[in-house]
């Protein structure tokens, strides 16, 4: 026997110096990987929907299971390491109660995710993507007014034109003047000719439009106001206007810039000049000057200069003429003297009585400085310095005015200032403006909300009176204008219209661009909430503090969200996104927990979501 034992050990002394040892092989402990190609996320969907699932393997994936909402619907074990298919019909019914209904809700997000397993059991459960079922089209259409835009002035023939789409197609544009349907286009572009001639010209018009798709969904285009101001023919106002320079009695040489100021309560057409009572030229637009070569003219005699102003009405002013002599042929001092004026500068907004001050220098010594208003002499000073008082009261107010100055030395030589012109503005008569911050226009209202507008004056703002329907609602005298507007009093489904006027301190007033709203105080909310935990997924082992993330959503708006472990009530949210920092380091290690929650929504429906189960491992 004991031979046998020594043989034996021989035996393996032998087999161990020959060959290599024995090796026991690593057990496979990688996971497969997987990740949802398609449908891509947040994109929408409809109909039978192929969703594709790449998954591989180090050595080869057993099978992938395919979950909505959580809920696995599918599982594919038709490939090894590669694309796996399920096809999802969106459409989907169900008998729940004796009733057939959608698996799946229409306008809703679904969640799409898969869990991929190898032969020995690793699994990996990929990133869930959303995708928004739409298989009835009830989104409305996008527009809004590309012209006239908001308080422009009208006249003749204007095109309203809108910009619309659809993610299906349009199907007609309808125009609306003061709420009288106006007609139709059907295609792009959206264009209606809309003939002020026919209606009274002098007053704000609204402009609204609706536009339907191909699924009768309809947009509201909010209303704009625009003024129809066709009285051209009506004007029996002539334009006014002074010859500016060169001042009456001045004496001139070589080339001469003739300046005319021309104003018209509309517009003016052109400027007639004349030289001696010949037509020089005719100009058309501003600024109205001509370069008068003075040396084709008679030298040592006066020169009369005549303007006639017409506007675009063929109403016609002729100008006070002056006269001016033609002197090019230099006296013994040819040194004319330097003449600016200091004050006030070019640009300047003036009011009340102000010094016009002018600085001049000559070789030969300065007689006297001879000032000018539109050209008119307006005072002599011989003495420097060279300071006049302008009592702006006597000018005509909310115009330019040009003051210019002429400088003659011993010598009789003369030089024009550079003529500057002023703004005189001693009574406001600028309106004030506003805008209604909120609501926005088409915005639908309901309960108790807050009317905000906006209002400025170029002085100070009195008040702001508010109407609603043309109905006075208030007055509002303090900023921020506020003015809490109960809904629930106005007739539902219905739509209104807040405008405002705003008067300054000084009894301007402005009307402010009115808002149309549509009042909806019923709210038939009978659709619970929906969701899912989205984070962890069931079957997870999780570590550390570990984010607990809800996906909620309903059709009128999330109240709260309560989080559940282990059924017991941790904590609750109540604005987006939804989530929990749970906190596992103080549990026991290997232990299985029970992650919940429910979604209350605005309406008091509750909907208690489907929990998940994890697993502890620290």
């Amino acid at each position: 026997m004991k031979n046998m034992a020594y043989i034996l050990l021989f035996c393996i002394l032998i087999c161990s110096c020959t060959e290599d040892p024995i090796t026991i092989p690593e057990p496979d402990t990688t996971p497969p990987q997987a990740i949802v190609l398609f449908p891509i996320d947040g994109e929408p969907v409809s109909g039978e929907v192929v969703i594709e699932v790449r998954s591989v393997d180090n050595d080869r994936v057993d099978s992938v299971q395919f979950l909505i909402n959580q809920k696995r619907v599918f599982t594919d074990s038709s490939q090894s390491n590669d694309i796996f298919k399920y096809t999802w019909d969106t459409e989907e019914t169900a008998m729940v109660d004796g009733v057939q209904e959608k698996l799946y809700a229409e306008d809703q997000f679904h969640y799409i995710s898969a869990i991929a397993y190898d032969p020995i059991g690793n699994s990996y459960a990929s990133v869930p993507t959303r995708s928004k079922i739409d298989n009835i089209d009830n989104e409305p259409p996008t527009a809004f007014f590309l012209s006239p835009f908001a308080g422009q002035y009208v006249s003749d023939v204007v095109n309203i034109e809108v910009i619309a789409t659809d993610n299906d197609s349009i199907q007609y544009v309808s125009y609306f003047i003061n709420n009288v349907l106006q007609g139709y286009d059907q295609e792009p572009p959206y264009l209606f000719p809309w003939n002020t001639n026919l209606v009274e010209s002098g007053n704000f018009y609204s402009i609204h439009a609706n536009v339907k798709d191909v699924s009768n969904n309809t947009k509201t285009i909010a209303p704009i106001s625009v003024f129809v101001d066709n009285g051209l023919e009506n004007d029996v106002t002539p334009p006014t206007g002074a010859i500016v320079s060169p001042p009456a009695g001045l004496t001139v040489s070589g080339d001469v810039e003739i300046i005319i100021s021309a104003n018209d309560n509309r517009a003016m057409k052109e400027v007639a000049l004349s030289i001696n009572g010949s037509h020089i030229t005719t100009i058309e637009q501003p600024p109205f000057f001509y370069t008068w070569d003075t040396s084709l003219e008679q030298e040592d005699v006066e020169h009369t200069i005549s303007v006639v102003l017409m506007d675009l009405a063929g109403n016609e002013t002729p100008l006070n003429p002056i006269s001016v002599v033609v002197d090019n042929i230099a006296p013994t001092d040819i040194n004319p003297p330097t003449v600016i004026i200091l004050s006030p500068v070019a640009g300047q907004e003036l009011s009340g009585t102000i010094d016009i001050e002018v600085m001049a220098n000559d070789n030969t010594g300065i007689n006297y400085i001879e000032f000018f208003i539109n050209g008119q002499s307006f005072s002599v000073d011989s003495i420097p310095p060279y300071i006049q008082e302008w009592d702006t009261e006597t000018a005509e107010d909310d115009m330019e005015h040009i003051i210019s100055a002429v400088g003659y030395d011993n010598e009789g030589n003369s030089r024009l200032a550079t003529p500057i012109a002023v703004y005189v503005d001693n009574r406001d008569d600028i309106a004030p403006s506003g805008q209604i911050q909120n609501p926005i226009p088409g915005q639908t209202v309901n309960g108790t909300i807050s009317i905000e507008i906006i209002a400025t004056d170029n002085i100070g703002v009195n008040n702001v009176e508010l109407s609603i329907n043309g109905i006075f609602r208030n007055t509002l005298s303090d900023f921020p204008y506020l003015y809490d507007w109960d809904t629930s009093q106005e007739i539902d489904d219905q739509s209104y219209v807040i405008s405002a006027v705003v008067s300054d301190t000084s009894g301007n007033i402005g009307f402010i661009p009115p808002v149309s709203v549509i009042v909806d105080n019923q709210i038939n909310d009978s659709t619970p909430p929906t969701g899912l935990i989205s984070n962890p997924i069931s079957g997870q082992t999780v570590s550390g503090t570990v984010e607990i993330t809800v996906l909620a959503q309903d059709d009128y708006g999330i109240e709260n969200i309560i989080f559940f472990i282990d059924g017991i009530n941790i904590s609750n949210d109540n604005i987006a996104p939804y989530s929990y920092a749970w906190d596992t380091t103080a549990l026991e290690n290997g232990g299985e927990h029970t992650i919940s929650a429910s979604i209350t929504d605005i309406a008091g429906h509750q909907t208690i979501l489907q929990p998940v189960l994890v697993t502890v491992s620290n």
